[in-house]
């Protein structure tokens, strides 16, 4: 059974009246979808939320499910704060501020009946009951206290700021600030500084520990508790292959390279003329006494992760606590016969790291796990804060690179694009709608919320704004749409599988893109059938096709770098006229809508949201060659509890809302979503294979040191959705 979906058909092929009206529907469009450049300029962005790419009423019941328990456990944070702190007989003055808070949430109460949302559930009414509860639960909390923070009031105006946002623009007002300004005060900020780790474990009252909290012992391992599982050197390497952004890994080469965008490795000798490591340091770190630097490069066994990007980037100030900024450098070695208390098959070793761009013995060194480079670190504290360092680089440059720039805005633009110039009924935008869907509204929240001077960027990681700004337009700069095909990208890395056999998020991806790409094939060959030339003759006579990718490269347009499968046609504009070219674009938008998004954002609160693990601000300088520094010391560098919680929170958010599954896209299982039926059997295939690569990806994963689930199909949702 179908809805009213209209069968798809090539331009060409409609008759003159539907041509007319198609060409109507596609002026209309023109007025609805539009670019907009000065936000962030050069990218494009678009200007609106066109109406049909809106949340829908099932979408926002998904997503209350979530903010649930995350409201809940943001509540109960924020009591067990106030209640270490408070202690003795609670001031007059104080007993007023609850009165007011209580008079607060009454009025809300009273107001509820107007609140947009109550036509779409009632839902909604418990979630404001839930949150109503909060002072409540604050009066026994702090009975007996003597002292109650200045920051009371601000939880007052806070909450009915919240409230009002919600009003307007739904849950994704979470996305802003409000609720951490909420523990925003003026003075002192003790009560929020964390006095050990335990506190950070803490912050997951009404939640589930994330993943890497949770990850069993095993035998191989040297540490009992899992807690301290993070903190392995394992671990480290771990997460530059199966991590929350795995895009920063390349390989070391012993040739020297000609500067090309097709080879993105990295010179051995470049990386030394700024991060001289020599080979007595890779020896002894390894035990293997007669390795050199050159013979690991040239066996494919030498790894780096360069932040260069970050040199000269300034560290933000929030609740007048300086944030700082590094540049690191981390050199890995592929060890078939790792040490003690790493996994028993080979592994990913972490060498050595330098916290900036330039060495210098004493305010830029080079710290090992076995301080083998006399940088008095007898107890590792040092290592420890240069691997937090590393993992902070890598936490920012996912949240504005990987994630936000690779993915929501590089499918954004494209979505204008299409619906500009693609017909409803064309094959290419039914087979791309549901890959588009609430991407827009996504954005447009991201670009009031996340991106925003004060904006969540700004509260949770250690670049200001203009320097996070500048992250994302110079890797927009230097992004080409073909070096994005995965089969393509890790041998521009250097991380194909010839040179590192293990690479988790490699290793799966490449079976989805692969699935991705079968099934668009045969799609597309539903409507540009034949032999090679017939092929070509429908698509350069679907003027559709056409028009969309010339409004794809337009650089006053979606502006889309390096599609260099295009042709020139006759009158200067560009065309394309390769089957095989148009099934790899179609095929990377899918993928880059889902399978490439899905990998870093649902890995946001399993493997990001412990903070001694991951952390989006540093709130120290790099350790030096002659400080000395102890176990307790390490904290220092960690945010505040607030700043903590807010992390926390925005993780849990983001990584527990799925609206749908790669491939499945009927959103009633007594409708089909495609109304030509000869697809119905290209889906089943396509499905068949997703299952299949669920099943080996599955067994993959009881032979990893941890499971890799950011590309299992289930766990893939066919758009950025959130």
């Amino acid at each position: 059974m179908h809805h009213d979906n209209k069968m798809p058909v090539l331009p060409q092929f409609a008759s003159a009246v539907e041509q007319k009206q198609r060409e109507f529907e596609l002026s209309l469009a023109r007025t609805a979808y539009n670019y907009m450049f000065s936000y962030l300029d050069p990218l494009p962005i678009s200007a609106d939320v066109p109406e049909g790419e809106s949340f829908t009423l099932d979408y926002n019941a998904q997503l209350l499910k979530v903010f649930l328990p995350l409201a809940d456990n943001f509540k109960a944070v924020i009591v067990a704060l106030l209640e270490s702190e408070l202690l003795n007989d609670l001031p007059q003055e104080g007993l007023a501020l609850l009165h007011d808070i209580e008079t607060t949430f009454a009025k809300f109460e009273a107001d509820k009946e107007h609140h947009k949302y109550i036509k779409e559930g009632k839902d909604i009414v418990h979630l404001m009951g839930l949150l109503a509860q909060v002072p409540k639960t604050l009066v026994p909390s702090v009975k007996g206290i003597s002292r109650l923070p200045k920051d009371v009031v601000t939880i007052i105006t806070g909450l009915e700021k919240v409230f009002a946002e919600f009003e307007r623009e739904g849950f994704t007002a979470f996305l802003k600030n409000t609720l951490f300004d909420m523990l925003t005060i003026d003075g002192k900020r003790n009560y929020l500084q964390a006095s050990s780790l335990g506190d950070y474990q803490d912050l997951y009252k009404k939640t589930a520990k994330p993943f890497n909290l949770s990850i069993p012992i095993k035998p191989w391992m040297t540490v009992t508790d899992e807690l301290k599982i993070s903190e392995q050197d394992w671990y480290f390497g771990y997460m530059q292959i199966g991590g929350f952004n795995t895009t920063n890994l390349k390989g070391v080469v012993s040739e020297p390279l000609t500067p090309s965008s097709t080879n993105n490795a990295v010179s051995l000798l470049k990386l030394l003329e700024k991060f001289p490591i020599t080979d007595e340091v890779l020896q002894s770190v390894t035990g293997q006494k007669e390795l050199t630097l050159q013979a690991a490069a040239q066996a494919g066994t030498l790894y780096v992760c360069d932040y260069s990007m970050f040199d000269g980037l300034k560290g933000s100030e929030i609740h007048n606590l300086k944030r700082y900024v590094t540049a690191p450098i981390a050199l890995f070695y592929w060890n078939e016969t790792p040490p003690q208390g790493y996994p028993p098959q080979a592994s990913l070793q972490p060498i050595a790291i330098q916290l900036g761009q330039q060495y210098d013995a004493e305010t830029m060194p080079i710290f090992t796990p076995n301080d083998c480079t006399n940088n008095n670190d007898p107890d590792r504290t040092k290592w420890q804060v240069a691997k937090l360092s590393v993992q902070n680089a890598c936490a920012i440059q996912h949240e504005t690179v990987a994630h936000l720039g690779a993915c929501h805005l590089t499918i954004e633009p494209m979505v204008i694009a299409a619906n500009r110039q693609l017909s409803q009924q064309h094959p290419i935008m039914v087979l791309l709608k549901p890959h588009f869907r609430f991407t827009l509204d996504i954005n447009n929240g991201a670009i009031h919320s996340l991106i925003v001077p004060g904006g969540v960027v700004d509260s949770l990681v250690g670049t200001d704004h203009s320097s996070s700004c500048q992250l994302i337009v110079d890797a927009y700069n230097h992004w080409r749409f073909d070096e994005q095909f995965p089969d393509v990208l890790f041998t521009i890395r250097g991380v194909e599988k010839d040179r590192l056999a293990e690479f988790p998020f490699r290793d799966d991806t490449l079976l989805l893109w692969q699935a991705i790409q079968s099934f668009v094939e045969s799609y597309l060959s539903l409507y540009y059938q034949g032999d090679t030339v017939s092929k070509q003759q429908k698509m350069l006579a679907d003027k559709e096709l056409q028009s969309w990718i010339n409004e794809m490269v337009n650089s006053r347009r979606a502006a889309v770098k390096g599609m260099n499968g295009l042709s020139d046609s006759v009158d200067g504009s560009k065309q394309i006229d390769d089957f095989d070219y148009l099934v790899k674009v179609i095929s990377l938008i899918i993928y880059t809508a889902s399978a490439q998004h899905a990998s870093v954002n649902y890995a946001q609160y399993p493997l990001m949201t412990y903070i001694p693990s991951v952390t989006g601000a540093l709130y120290a300088p790099p350790p030096n060659r002659s400080q000395t520094l102890s176990q307790t010391d390490f904290i220092k560098w960690l945010p505040p509890l607030d700043v903590s919680l807010y992390q926390v929170s925005f993780g849990y958010l983001l990584s527990s809302v799925q609206y749908d599954i790669l491939g499945y896209y009927n959103q009633h299982h007594r409708y089909h979503y495609f109304a030509d039926e000869r697809v119905e059997p290209l889906l089943a295939k396509f499905q068949l294979t997703l299952k299949q690569i669920e099943v080996e990806i599955t067994e993959r994963n009881r032979q990893r040191p941890l499971a890799y689930k950011s590309q299992l199909p289930s766990m893939i949702p066919n758009s950025i959705s959130i």
